[in-house]
């Protein structure tokens, strides 16, 4: 009698790409393909005449070696996959890093001249590399001097405080023409209706488009700086849509976007000028009489929240527990819990006086 026995072995032949769903990872799990050998096992089989052939057995021991073999090429498999979905990963971040690289010095390329620094984006990048590097060393001499002379077993943490330092810094240092930038665009935001009130004025009074840009290129703040862009490009023998196009991509102010963009076309198509600046300046007042009545009702929430934890709740708080302790002797009053209250209203303080500043509107800041 002879029987067939199914021998199977498991190979990885690669991994399942990882997920992210919601807060949660799933990690690549290992793809297996099965292959199943056929041995031929001879069961209790009767010893043959003489003059036929006896099929051929094979032993036990080379199976078992042959599945040793088997197992040995798959955990080797298995290792060069790991292998190779680890240099992947570190490719993948490899490459975010330098899209991230790429994406920051974009935007340091359109911040630099708006915040007046006469630098490529990777100069500043250095140099804010070596203020941040003096930055680190000087936290971590002064982190381990206080440490030396008030804790000294807390000199392990030195190291740390300075990349800590040098970390900080230099997000602070690189992100600083990109906030001078913000902050340009919200000083244009204050003036930059009145600005174009005054040039709708000039030109309906007969004076052209560039004469009227010249009137109000001085004495309405940054607003008059951006008019101010596109008068020296126009006397440097650029056309006139040209010139605005160019300023209308730096500019950070929404509103001198809209502006030069419809005046813009209004050129290119031959439509009136006029019309289409002062539909703009409407829409625009129209959106900021709608903010400002947004910014009253929030201004009626944060007051109401103010009144009950800035100022009800502190006093009335402090006044029941000088009294409780006077009968209970649980929570006691002293000092430095006096001292804790203070602190906590003054956070407090300082929590809504933020949350107030926040929520103005940009053109009233």
């Amino acid at each position: 009698m002879l029987g067939k026995k199914k021998l199977v072995n498991r190979q990885i032949v690669g991994f399942t790409k990882p997920r992210k769903i919601l807060f949660f990872r799933i990690k690549p799990k290992p793809i297996y393909k099965i292959v199943e050998m056929e041995s031929v096992v001879q069961a209790a089989a009767p010893s043959a005449p003489a003059g036929t052939t006896q099929p051929v057995q094979q032993p036990q021991q080379q199976m078992q070696h042959e599945q040793a073999a088997a197992q040995q090429t798959s955990a080797v498999g298995t290792t060069k996959q790991a292998k190779q979905a680890t240099r992947a990963k570190a490719a993948g971040r490899g490459v975010s890093q330098s899209a991230m690289a790429a994406k920051r010095n974009a935007q340091l390329a359109m911040a630099l001249p708006i915040a007046g620094i006469k630098q490529t984006p990777e100069q500043y990048v250095a140099s804010s590399k070596k203020k941040a590097m003096a930055i680190g060393a000087v936290a971590t001499i002064g982190s381990f001097i206080a440490l030396y002379e008030v804790f000294a077993q807390l000199l392990i943490l030195v190291p740390l405080v300075g990349i800590i330092g040098y970390m900080m810094s230099f997000n602070t240092i690189v992100s600083y023409p990109m906030k001078k930038a913000d902050n340009n665009g919200l000083e244009v935001e204050k003036d930059i209706l009145f600005a174009a009130r005054d040039m709708i004025v000039s030109m309906r009074s007969g004076m052209p488009l560039f004469n009227s840009m010249a009137t109000v290129s001085i004495g309405y703040g940054a607003a008059s700086k951006e008019f101010e862009k596109v008068i020296d490009r126009v006397q440097l023998g650029m056309p006139m849509e040209q010139a605005m196009d160019e300023v209308t991509a730096t500019s950070k102010s929404p509103t001198f976007r809209r502006l030069m963009l419809q005046a813009s076309t209004s050129i290119k198509v031959g439509a009136d000028i006029i019309n289409a600046i002062q539909e703009v300046i409407s829409d625009v007042s129209q959106e900021r009489v709608i903010e400002l009545s947004r910014y009253g009702q929030k201004l009626n929430a944060i007051a109401m929240f103010y009144m009950l934890f800035g100022v009800i709740f502190p006093s009335m708080g402090l006044a029941v527990a000088a009294i409780m302790s006077t009968f209970i002797s649980f929570f006691p009053i002293t000092n430095t819990t006096l001292m804790l209250a203070a602190v906590g209203i003054i956070f407090l303080q300082f929590v809504f006086l933020r949350m107030v500043s926040g929520s103005r509107p940009s053109f009233s800041t």
